[in-house]
């Protein structure tokens, strides 16, 4: 087996794969039953060479003669229905009459005949040679710039095709030449198969430059091992030479990598090579910069400035959240969250949206497809025109859409490569990190802003209480004969306000002062028994009735008794205020679950869960969204703390307040507490609270 029959046994293989490819796609194939029989028409020439090429039989040489009348007529349908028009009835009848008569001869005894197998291969070479023909015609005609380019690849691949499938004929003649046609035409067809699924042209550029790139480091690295080896004369050495030639060139291999594809990107995509080294400062000042607008003025101002850019937007979301506007410019397009939400899904999933795949995809659908499909894409198509991208990034921060970069260049629709493409996202992962950047800054300045706001209230709550207590005293010293009756009652109204104040204040200092507590072993039945016994103690305003279900055998939790017990009489006094007159059940549980544990589906861990419910009018929907900000409160005289202050003192147990409610059926809040046996899933703080010095604790009758 000589190397023609390996190279043409190779080619059918890829044929094969090309043909399977395109015949079972799933997307839409412009002209898929014409290539595809192209396809065939390559793979059963090659195929059948290979077979009459070991045999020597008649039989496969008669079916060698035949592929080639089928490649023949294969050709003319395909680029018959690819350039319309370019074919004359005449060379179309010339064709058929040369395929039927050759065909008609292959099954005679003339198949020995040399003369009959040059007159095929003129046929297949002809007709094949014809096409690129034309096809060079319709590119010396082509409008735009991008079908000119496209076509002017093709060319030039089709005419290197037929002299290498020329070439494989000579060594019929006698004529020793490399055989490389078969392999070259399946590379020319796999580019066909890349048009014809519309991919990215210049990827087509970006594969050749690659792939020479390779080729070149691949000659480099031969010339180099073969260097290392020539020199060797001893048979006893060449396992030593050979394997400190393998050592060297492992240490070589990246660096002299780098230096190819830097070579060959200043030769072949010099405008992608200067865009690289932009891009690449471009990202270095953004590591420096924390303000939003001078990141946007510095990203569109640079971008346009290169070569590769005509247009360049950089949105970002607008505090209220209803859209991303341009920050410094004035009136500049805007993305509103509701008008152009198609756009903006679609960034959220696949992070780049390129106008060029949007209108590929909606040429995939057929012109009479009015489904909600086209009319997403056309959404896009609009926004992305109306902002004047080609292309959109996203830039996300914990996956929230916090930004778009919208990068274009007008003077030609398939600006970006696809390596080009993968630069503009790594701008896109920068920006997203300067913005992170500069929210946990905004944070720390808002945090330091409420912490001294905090120190000052907490410093006027102490100020205030002083006089307080002296206008509490002062009032309460005047006796029944110092003022006249009806004075009496506003001497009362000012005990009464100056106690109620104090109790705001002392709430105020209890919310705002550090946690003091701390953890221990505990029986949370315990809690749940007394707190029932102080409700039924209290006086309500109507008619309640105090359950309790509690699991019996509840093992130990984690918490500091003191305060769990103020958080449960605060939500059971909140329920039986809830019910009002009408009055009702409250029902105090403590039960053992099954808890998810967060970030890890399918595992769970043990916890056991308080719940406080009554049955009484519910809570709505606008008021359940702001029950734990301090000071929001729905009662008449409520402070608003205390449930900001029942939700800080869980938070410190590794719990918070869970609120299930619906208006008419009631309201149930529960709250989640670790098992003792389950202490190394707390937190290093909360560990340290578990093992500070503590008085001893009845664990199983005490507190």
């Amino acid at each position: 087996m000589g190397v023609q029959s390996q190279s043409a046994l190779i080619a059918a293989l890829l044929l094969l794969a090309l043909a399977i490819n395109v015949a079972f796609s799933e997307r839409r194939v412009e002209h898929r039953a014409a290539f595809t029989g192209l396809l065939v028409g390559f793979l059963g020439y090659n195929l059948t060479w290979f077979l009459y090429s070991v045999t020597d039989s008649g039989f496969w040489l008669r079916l060698l003669l035949l592929s080639g009348v089928g490649l023949a007529n294969a050709c003319l349908f395909f680029f018959g229905r690819m350039l319309p028009g370019a074919f004359s009835a005449a060379e179309r009848t010339l064709v058929h009459v040369a395929s039927l008569a050759a065909g008609v001869l292959s099954l005679t005894e003339l198949v020995y005949d040399g003369w009959l197998r040059f007159g095929v291969a003129a046929l297949a070479l002809g007709t094949y040679a014809r096409c690129i023909w034309h096809l060079y015609r319709r590119y010396r005609s082509a409008e735009g710039p991008v079908d000119a380019t496209r076509m002017g690849y093709l060319v030039l691949g089709g005419l290197i095709s037929v002299l290498t499938s020329a070439a494989d004929l000579l060594p019929a003649a006698g004529i020793p030449f490399p055989s490389v046609g078969h392999l070259w035409t399946t590379v020319y067809m796999y580019f066909w198969m890349q048009v014809i699924q519309r991919s990215r042209l210049l990827d087509l550029k970006e594969l050749l430059g690659r792939g020479l790139g390779l080729i070149i480091l691949s000659v480099v690295i031969s010339l180099i091992y073969i260097a290392l080896l020539v020199w060797v004369s001893a048979p006893g050495l060449f396992f030593f030479n050979a394997l400190a030639a393998s050592v060297v060139l492992f240490f070589v291999f990246e660096p002299l990598k780098r230096v190819i594809d830097l070579w060959v990107g200043r030769l072949l995509f010099h405008e992608t090579y200067l865009l690289q080294g932009e891009l690449r400062q471009l990202r270095r000042a953004l590591a420096n910069i924390i303000d939003i607008a001078e990141l946007a003025e510095l990203v569109s101002a640079r971008l346009r400035a290169s070569r590769r850019v005509t247009h360049a937007g950089v949105f970002f979301l607008e505090s209220g959240g209803r859209g991303y506007i341009q920050p410094g410019v004035a009136r500049g397009p805007r993305l509103d969250v509701v008008r152009d939400r198609a756009l903006l899904d679609a960034l959220t999933r696949e992070r780049i949206v390129a106008i060029e795949q949007v209108e590929r995809e909606l040429l995939d659908l057929d012109a009479a497809d009015e489904s909600p499909e086209r009319a997403r894409l056309t959404a896009m198509r609009k926004t992305m025109e109306r902002i004047r991208a080609g292309v959109a990034f996203a830039l996300t921060s914990e996956e929230r859409l916090v930004g778009v970069l919208g990068v274009r260049d007008d003077r030609t629709r398939e600006a970006f490569s696809t390596y080009e493409l993968g630069l503009f996202s790594d701008l896109a992962a920068q920006m997203a990190i300067a913005v992170e950047n500069s929210e946990i800054v905004q944070r720390l300045k808002e945090r330091d802003r409420l912490s001294a706001v905090g120190e000052m209230a907490t410093g006027m709550a102490h100020e205030i209480r002083n006089p307080l207590g002296a206008i509490k005293s002062a009032a309460q010293l005047l006796g029944p004969t110092d003022v006249d009756p009806e004075s009496r009652e506003f001497v009362e109204v000012i005990v009464e306000e100056a106690n109620r104040l104090d109790h705001v204040l002392r709430q105020f200092l209890d919310f705002a002062r550090p946690y003091r507590g701390e953890l221990a072993p505990m029986q949370v039945q315990r809690i749940v028994e007394r707190v029932a016994t102080l409700m039924r103690a209290e006086e309500h305003a109507g008619p309640v009735e105090v359950a309790i279900d509690v699991e019996p055998d509840l093992p130990a939790v984690i918490g500091d008794a003191d305060q769990l017990h103020q958080v449960m009489l605060n939500l059971a006094r909140n329920a039986c205020q809830a019910m009002d007159a009408a009055g009702g059940r409250l029902e105090l549980s403590a039960r053992l679950i099954d808890e998810e544990l967060p970030g890890r589906p399918g595992s769970t861990r043990r916890r056991v869960e308080v719940q406080v419910r009554d049955t009484g009018p519910g809570i709505a929907d606008a008021v359940r969204a702001n029950l734990f900000i301090p000071f929001f409160t729905t009662k008449r005289r409520g402070t608003g703390l205390g449930l900001p202050i029942s939700q800080r003192l869980l938070q410190h147990h590794g719990s918070e307040i869970r609120v299930e409610s619906a208006p008419g059926e009631g309201t149930t809040m529960s709250f989640r507490l670790f098992l003792e046996q389950e202490s190394e899933q707390l937190t290093a703080e909360q560990r340290r609270l578990l093992a500070a010095p503590r008085p001893s604790v009845d664990v199983t009758g005490g507190w």
